[in-house]
């Protein structure tokens, strides 16, 4: 058995019971860690964060630039299938992802994702729903991450999918801030066991929130405004990814000393 395996093991063993566990009564209110996560959650939260660090290099550049209470909307261009674990390691607000009903539904699954306020949406994309649901929860005050593109582009953040109008219409319909993240270095696959089984040396990048203050909420029906988002969306995103791409080729400073006094 590998170190690997029993320390998944040992975790499962340890967190899933709690996790399963029957949720609080109403009338007993939650104590909280930090933001909205549970102290319940926090050994899964670092649980999380420490596989990120280890097992995909993620390296700590601060915190995401949310706020420290209420409403924000996260965006982020989607890579890999743990794309989720990566960007919470990074936050210390609660995300509670958007995910396919299927998986919600799954009897392993479904306590965890009542539990970090999970939504779950049906695959043909006309989960009225899932929209409503969506909007409620920033109008609770909670952090809302969304994938823009939709669906996984498995090429480590080396090319983005084009920005469906779910977020744009989200964004302008809340008014909520918009913080956008590019997560790069990833492995270069849709499947979830390569995700995690597969070291990388993964990073996310954040930007500052989008100027989306032109905009009106009883404009979320119009699809040239939509289009004006999704392009602010994509522009927010190709910046990150040029910092990013910028980062790798530049030399560590060991290699930029290497050659002092060598001979050409």
């Amino acid at each position: 058995m590998s170190a690997w395996t029993l320390i998944v093991l040992t975790a499962a063993l340890l967190l899933v019971p709690a996790l399963l566990r029957p949720g609080r009564p109403a009338s007993r209110r939650a104590a909280y860690w930090v933001g909205d996560i549970e102290v319940g959650l926090v050994p899964l939260w670092w649980l999380g964060r420490t596989y990120c660090r280890v097992w995909h290099r993620l390296p700590f550049e601060g915190w995401a630039p949310l706020p420290d209470a209420g409403p924000a909307i996260l965006i982020a261009n989607h890579t890999c299938c743990i794309d989720h674990l990566l960007l919470q390691a990074r936050c210390q607000r609660l995300l509670g992802f958007i995910i396919a009903r299927e998986m919600y539904e799954l009897p392993l699954v479904h306590r965890f994702c009542v539990r970090t306020g999970c939504i779950p949406v049906d695959r043909d994309g006309r989960d009225i729903r899932a929209t409503r649901a969506a909007l409620r929860a920033l109008e609770e005050g909670r952090v809302l991450p969304v994938f823009p593109e939709g669906r996984i582009t498995p090429e480590s953040g080396r090319a983005l999918g084009p920005m469906r109008s779910g977020a744009a219409f989200l964004a302008v319909r809340s008014g909520a801030p918009v913080v956008p993240a590019f997560i790069s270095g990833t492995p270069a696959t849709i499947d979830i066991g390569p995700s995690l089984w597969r070291p990388s040396r993964s990073r996310v990048l954040f930007g500052p929130p989008i100027d989306l203050s032109d905009f009106h909420p009883d404009q979320a029906a119009d699809k040239e405004v939509l289009a004006q988002v999704c392009r602010r969306f994509d522009a927010a995103f190709r910046e990150l990814q040029a910092r990013s791409l910028a980062s790798e080729v530049q030399p560590t400073p060991r290699q930029a000393t290497a050659g002092v006094g060598s001979v050409e």
